[in-house]
């Protein structure tokens, strides 16, 4: 008998260890917020190595940060023409220590071609949910083949926030000649809020994301689960 309970107990462990392996494999991290005065200051330098106006210069995502210095490695990109750089930055001061610049120049993506995986990010403004009427915002959108997760929250992430996980159902190109202006159609299959904790609740609903040249400019979510209903509409540039 004791033998059997033992054995029980290395299966459930087993599951569990197998389960929580598949959650990781199946969905995209969701990217830590980057403060505003690091990622603009990462776009003013990487205009400048570039020569062209920071307005041609977007944030496509960011690695992970040094938990005892706060330098992260942001990953920009010229979206004239397709040149990209990554740019090493303090993200306590916002003190750029680095940009490398990449390939890409003079190569574009095929006209009318979708991207499959990236990670995006926008600012505006959130409503309903735990963001009430309305209150200033970033969202960030990370997705691939498996899935998509997408977080609004007010900067710099300690105060309100909600996170979204499920699987895409569509993906729609919106503009043949920027492969980086697309509408992505969701299932929602868990939610997160700053209202419980950020505690993960597994749930059904549907949530449409709008990317236009590679900023996310409106989201659209709702779930079953109750508080789950957000709207966010974002700036054309920031």
């Amino acid at each position: 008998m004791e033998f059997e309970s033992v054995m029980h107990l290395r299966m459930i462990f087993k599951r569990g260890v197998m389960a929580a392996a598949a959650s990781m494999v199946a969905y995209p991290a969701i990217a830590q917020p980057v403060p505003a005065k690091a990622r603009n200051a990462c776009i003013q330098r990487t205009a400048e190595e570039m020569v062209v106006a920071t307005r041609d210069i977007t944030v496509t995502g960011a690695g992970p940060m040094d938990p005892e210095n706060g330098v992260r490695n942001l990953f920009m990109r010229n979206t004239r023409t397709g040149q990209t750089a990554t740019c090493r930055v303090n993200t306590i001061d916002g003190f750029v220590l680095s940009v490398t610049l990449g390939g890409g120049g003079t190569v574009r993506p095929p006209s009318g071609s979708t991207p499959t995986e990236g990670s995006f990010q926008g600012r505006g403004n959130a409503s309903g949910s735990v963001f009430g009427r309305g209150k200033r915002a970033d969202a960030s959108l990370s997705f691939n083949r498996n899935g998509f997760s997408l977080g609004v929250f007010v900067p710099p992430g300690t105060g309100a926030q909600v996170q979204y996980l499920g699987a895409i159902k569509r993906i729609r190109n919106t503009n043949p000649n920027n492969p980086n202006t697309f509408v992505i159609e969701g299932r929602i299959e868990s939610f997160a809020s700053s209202a419980n904790n950020l505690r993960v609740i597994n749930t059904r609903g549907d949530c449409r994301i709008e990317v236009f040249d590679a900023r996310i400019t409106s989201t659209s979510c709702s779930a079953n689960a109750s508080g789950s209903a957000t709207q966010f509409r974002g700036m054309s540039q920031f």
